[in-house]
């Protein structure tokens, strides 16, 4: 009698019978006299304390020194890990360790429109490994390379990626001879 399931709470809301008013009267009754059924009290102010509760334990862990003996007005600082790389990439080393590579690969070449593509992914990874080689751990290395043919007609070109310009960089060099030019982008992007 201490607790009343969903189908008697909504029986008990339309009395329809003498017994339903007695039971109404007799199960409200106790709640307003102040005392419980012997299974500690209505689940509804049960509840309500769990609630309070579980939203004080939840309060301490958000602020890190609250403790049973640590008042809210001390403050130290927080252990964070915060990753970062032995070496921050230079784009110097990089367009140092890059111009080599496309001289010796370009110095005599001429412009083949036909057979310039497969030649375009060579050299982008001629590149990437050189600028590998400098040893920028827990960066990846992009490579963007553009091979064109120097002409009077321009070129535009352009790269989109999500960047965060504290430690994410780049390097750009630019090659030419007589028939051909060259264009490499190395973008170096930190992984945290």
């Amino acid at each position: 009698m201490g607790s009343c399931s969903f189908g008697e709470a909504e029986r008990l809301k339309k009395p329809s019978s003498l017994g339903a008013m007695r039971l109404a009267r007799s199960w409200y009754g106790h709640l307003s006299q102040g005392w419980a059924p012997p299974g500690g009290g209505s689940e509804l102010h049960r509840s309500k304390g769990k609630r309070r509760e579980k939203a004080e334990r939840l309060s301490q862990r958000q602020r890190p020194n609250a403790g049973p003996n640590s008042s809210s007005s001390s403050s130290s600082a927080t252990n964070l890990y915060v990753p970062r790389a032995a070496r921050t990439f230079s784009a110097e080393e990089a367009r140092a360790a890059i111009r080599p590579v496309l001289e010796a690969r370009l110095k005599d070449a001429k412009y083949e429109p036909h057979g310039s593509a497969l030649a375009v992914v060579e050299l982008a990874e001629c590149v990437k490994k050189a600028v590998k080689a400098l040893g920028y751990e827990r960066y990846k290395i992009v490579c963007y390379l553009a091979l064109g043919a120097t002409t009077s007609s321009g070129l535009c070109c352009s790269s989109r990626a999500v960047w965060s310009p504290t430690v994410d960089t780049y390097a750009e060099v630019c090659f030419q001879n007589d028939s051909l030019f060259a264009l490499c982008l190395v973008f170096a992007v930190y992984h945290e």
